[in-house]
C-alpha cells in the first residue's frame, strides 16, 4: 500500500470512529478510542479492540477494517469466539470501505409517517407482492434509522451499513446480523432488475420485524 493511500485510509477509519463516538454518545454509551488494555477484560487475552463504547449492562468492543475479504473474515470468527459466554459483551466490526452515498440528502421522516407505511408494507406481504414489500422494507429500515438519529439533511447509506449502524445501537441483535445482511446481495438483485429474484414470506418478515424494532425506540 502507498503512502498515500495508507494515510486515505487511515483518515477513513478515523472518520468513521467519529461517526461512532457521535452515535453511541447519543445513545448513552461512555465511548473510547484505543482504550488502555488495563481495563479490558481478562478474557480477552491480546486482543484490544479499536474502541469500546459502555453503557450500565452492556459493553460493545469495536473493531474497525477497511472491507471484507476471506482472511479478515477468519480472523475476525476467531475474535468473535474471544466473547462467547460474555453476555454483557457485544463484539461488532465497522468497515470503513462501507461508504454511503454522497450525492443525496435524505429529511428524516416522522415515526407516524413511517408506521403508515409500515402497514402498507404489510398490505403487500398479506397480498403476496412480496417483492414490492421487500424493498419497500428496506427503505423503512433507512427511514428507521433515520428517525433515531434524528438527522438533518443525512447522507443515504448503503444497505451494509444501515445494518451496521443498527447492530451497533442494539436493534439488531448480533446473532440477527449475519441474518439481515446475508439479505442485501438479495436486495440489490431485486433492485437492479433481476427478475428472478425471489423474496420468501420469512425474508420479508425478518425486514419488518427489524423495522418494528427500531421503531419501538424511536421517540417522534
Amino acid at each position: 500500500m502507498t503512502s498515500t493511500a495508507q494515510s486515505q485510509s487511515m483518515d477513513s477509519e478515523t472518520q468513521l470512529l467519529a461517526g461512532l463516538k457521535a452515535r453511541y454518545l447519543a445513545e448513552g454509551f461512555t465511548f473510547e478510542i484505543q482504550p488502555d488494555t488495563r481495563h479490558l477484560p481478562p478474557f480477552l487475552g491480546t486482543y484490544a479492540p479499536d474502541a469500546v463504547a459502555r453503557k450500565q449492562g452492556l459493553n460493545v468492543a469495536i473493531e474497525v477494517r477497511q472491507r471484507r475479504t476471506p482472511v479478515t473474515e477468519l480472523k475476525l470468527k476467531e475474535i468473535r469466539r474471544l466473547f462467547e459466554g460474555h453476555p454483557d459483551w457485544q463484539f461488532v466490526v465497522a468497515y470503513a470501505g462501507d461508504d454511503p452515498t454522497k450525492s443525496l440528502t435524505i429529511t428524516a421522516s416522522p415515526i407516524a409517517e413511517i408506521r403508515k407505511r409500515l402497514d402498507d408494507v404489510r398490505a403487500l406481504e398479506a397480498k403476496g407482492e412480496l417483492r414490492s414489500a421487500f424493498i419497500f422494507g428496506w427503505s423503512l429500515l433507512e427511514a428507521s434509522l433515520q428517525n433515531i438519529e434524528n438527522s438533518a439533511g443525512a447522507r443515504p447509506r448503503t444497505p451494509g451499513t444501515v445494518i451496521q449502524t443498527l447492530t451497533m445501537l442494539g436493534y439488531i441483535d448480533p446473532e440477527v446480523e449475519p441474518r439481515v445482511r446475508s439479505l442485501v446481495m438479495l436486495r440489490n438483485r431485486l433492485v437492479h432488475g433481476d427478475l428472478t429474484a425471489e423474496p420468501s414470506v420469512s425474508d420479508v418478515k425478518l425486514i419488518l420485524d427489524v423495522v418494528e424494532k427500531t421503531l419501538s425506540h424511536a421517540t417522534s
